[in-house]
């Protein structure tokens, strides 16, 4: 209800995450985007739309929207228009993430992929704050089932996993705050069955478990 009463906006800039030719974890593949029913299926240029509210309402405040869909898909409709519109309602700037899907064959090592874009992608809004009237230390994630797990990953770990020797590499990736919203947590026995599958594969080990359940960190 809240969502429907923000009149419909649309994204100002798309910016990619990664300089041509630097993309962390690729095999150098050149693949299109694919979406189906509103779904993105494959990811062809990882990266951010951005929304800005009005110079007069904006808070300093920003949000890395993270879309779920079990790791095989990103529902982005809503993170694009009824988040985003709701955030710069408030006054928030938002950033919708378009990350690789662990299914993608371009991948050297799949579940690696959607974590380093939402670190970078962080790194990115940090790095460009200033610019857009944006607090530093203000800057949150929002992720929604598996965009949760990513969302909570980047929250809790130091692990960095991805530098790629620019300017960018050198801002922190953890969120100031977190929103939550039914978020894949576990990977253990309580997991999400199809997150856990696709991010992890078939039968993960212990180590691949323990390492992405994020109550863990």
């Amino acid at each position: 209800l809240l969502f429907a009463a923000v009149p419909l906006i649309s994204a100002q800039e798309f910016i990619p995450l990664y300089p041509e030719g630097k993309m962390p974890n690729s095999k150098g593949m050149n693949l299109k985007e694919e979406i189906r029913d509103e779904r993105i299926y494959q990811v062809g240029t990882p990266g951010i739309h951005a929304y800005f509210p009005a110079a007069k309402d904006n808070k300093g405040v920003a949000v890395l929207i993270i879309p779920g869909g079990g790791y095989v898909r990103i529902a982005y409709q809503n993170a694009r228009t009824a988040v985003a519109q709701w955030l710069n309602s408030l006054g928030i700037s938002a950033f919708a993430l378009d990350y690789r899907l662990p299914t993608s064959s371009d991948l050297q090592r799949k579940e690696l992929a959607p974590l380093q874009d939402a670190e970078r992608a962080m790194r990115i809004i940090r790095a460009n704050a200033k610019k857009w009237n944006i607090d530093p230390d203000k800057i949150g994630v929002m992720g929604t089932s598996a965009g949760g797990h990513a969302a909570s990953f980047i929250g809790t770990t130091s692990e960095d996993l991805v530098r790629i020797g620019d300017e960018v590499d050198n801002f922190s990736f953890t969120p100031n705050f977190m929103i939550l919203a039914s978020p894949v947590i576990t990977m253990g026995e309580f997991a999400h069955a199809g997150s856990r599958k696709y991010l992890l594969g078939e039968n993960p080990s212990r180590e691949l478990i323990d390492r992405y359940s994020t109550e863990r960190q």
